[in-house]
């Protein structure tokens, strides 16, 4: 999920309520750590982030999926799943066109290793039917 685009939508996102508060940043802070994205080129992201979330029609259903993937790996990475953790990756879930719970699905199979690769091609057919409105 390196892909600039990717991050700037995320950011966008986790900014769009007009409340972008410590936890969402740290939770960024990690994704953006897993991913090898340098913490310049975050800060740069959050300067620079679309606060609309205008970037996420840029995004495709893959690259949606993606985000939610890695969202929940975070999320799991600490072996602790608070509900601040949950309400965010639902937010994110919601802005990218998917139903809320579509994280629970994807929390039910999705390991909280990061060198762990899910069968892509499997959550992608499965995650079409959390999508709010077809594409």
């Amino acid at each position: 999920m390196k892909d600039v685009v990717k991050f700037r939508a995320l950011v966008g996102i986790a900014q769009a309520d007009g409340e972008f508060d410590s936890s969402e940043k740290e939770f960024i802070r990690h994704l953006a750590e897993l991913e090898g994205l340098s913490m310049k080129d975050l800060k740069e992201l959050l300067q620079s982030a679309d606060k609309t979330g205008k970037l996420i029609k840029d995004l495709d259903f893959d690259d949606k999926v993606d985000i939610l993937i890695y969202t929940v790996k975070l999320m799991k990475i600490d072996g602790k799943v608070l509900l601040s953790e949950i309400k965010f990756s639902e937010k994110i879930a919601k802005a990218l066109g998917f139903e809320e719970k579509a994280i629970g699905f994807l929390s039910g199979i999705i390991e909280s290793n990061p060198n762990d690769t899910p069968n892509i091609g499997s959550i992608n057919h499965r995650m079409r039917k959390y999508l709010i409105d077809a594409e």
